[in-house]
């Protein structure tokens, strides 16, 4: 009988049992939102994820579409990674991302501008080939196709320790963010 006591206070952690205390639930894994730097579906500079989490560590991840992405982000059609259906940009403070309600009631839905910046991250200059005329303007990266070291360090705050990495969960909202703050993408550029 002492072994079975001393075994069951090793399990639970040093607390000895006691009638009716039940041990904890194991942890369920979820579904939440994800983004890499890494190129995706329909020619995009980025690509966009469901992912299914236990914790920190990824289980699955799904890839979706831009437009997928931002309508179960808001909340607009169903979505295991959303399932109350809420506005995740509103709730995560990422103001460029949000639904406007103007003075006459009006919605104004935006497609996520942060979005197009993504590239940015990674490429010191737009990477596909543009019709004569086109410009896009210049990257935030301080080298050709990937991002310094430097700019990695910064980049690891958000999940992303190589370009391929996905942002996960609040990571990818912070990132989202931070990258509506000119602040930080003038120190993202050229550093302090």
């Amino acid at each position: 009988m002492r072994f079975r006591s001393l075994l069951l206070v090793a399990v639970l952690g040093g607390l000895p049992l006691s009638p009716g205390l039940a041990t904890p639930p194991p942890p369920y894994a979820s579904w939440t939102f994800g983004l890499s730097l890494s190129t995706g579906q329909n020619n995009q500079l980025f690509s966009c994820f469901l992912v299914k989490v236990l914790e920190d560590e990824v289980l699955s991840t799904e890839p979706i579409t831009r437009e997928q992405f931002v309508q179960q982000v808001r909340g607009m059609v169903a979505s295991k990674a959303n399932p109350e259906a809420v506005d995740l940009f509103t709730t995560h403070d990422v103001a460029a991302c949000r639904i406007v309600t103007d003075e006459a009631g009006m919605r104004r839905i935006n497609d996520c501008p942060l979005l197009d910046d993504l590239w940015k991250l990674r490429f010191w200059e737009y990477p596909f080939l543009l019709r004569d005329g086109q410009r896009v303007g210049k990257g935030w990266s301080e080298e050709p196709n990937n991002p310094s070291a430097r700019q990695m360090l910064l980049l690891s705050n958000y999940g992303l320790r190589y370009p391929t990495d996905i942002a996960i969960g609040e990571a990818m909202f912070r990132l989202l963010r931070d990258m509506g703050d000119e602040a930080w993408v003038d120190n993202y550029q050229k550093g302090y």
